[in-house]
């Protein structure tokens, strides 16, 4: 890898990052918390931890945002995710199951809030996410 593909490597989680940053702090500064101002903003902090450019994924699925996340790590179609997934923990957590957990943790630390593991791992999509993160935002 040449330093000019590190170097573009490198302003490229920069950039992502500092939108996830800017997700996290308008997500913070919502209050009342309400999931309806919550959610564009939780979309685009996941694309942003991600490092998905909005046209990389149109869904609002979080399996399907996780996958194409993991599709463009490992440069393959999205399809192809689940099939090639051979990084299985001992515990048998894919890949998948293991990015979306770590999202988690990032949220509860950017968001400053904790969420409830049984209610957030049965979160599906961005909206119901949002509006788990708007109740716990509410009682703290």
């Amino acid at each position: 890898m040449s330093a000019g593909d590190r170097e573009q490597i490198r302003t490229e989680l920069m950039r992502y990052t500092s939108a996830a940053a800017r997700e996290a702090r308008l997500i913070r500064e919502c209050r009342p918390p309400k999931a309806e101002e919550i959610c564009p903003h939780l979309r685009g902090y996941i694309l942003g931890k991600f490092m998905l450019p909005e046209k990389a994924c149109s869904s609002e699925s979080l399996r399907e945002l996780t996958e194409a996340s993991l599709a463009r790590m490992m440069r393959v179609s999205p399809h192809l995710v689940e099939v090639l997934d051979t990084a299985r923990s001992c515990a048998g957590a894919s890949s998948a199951m293991v990015k979306k957990a770590l999202l988690f943790q990032a949220m509860e630390r950017d968001f400053e809030i904790t969420l409830p593991a049984d209610r957030a791992i049965q979160a599906d999509n961005i909206s119901s996410l949002a509006s788990l993160v708007a109740e716990v935002m509410a009682k703290s």
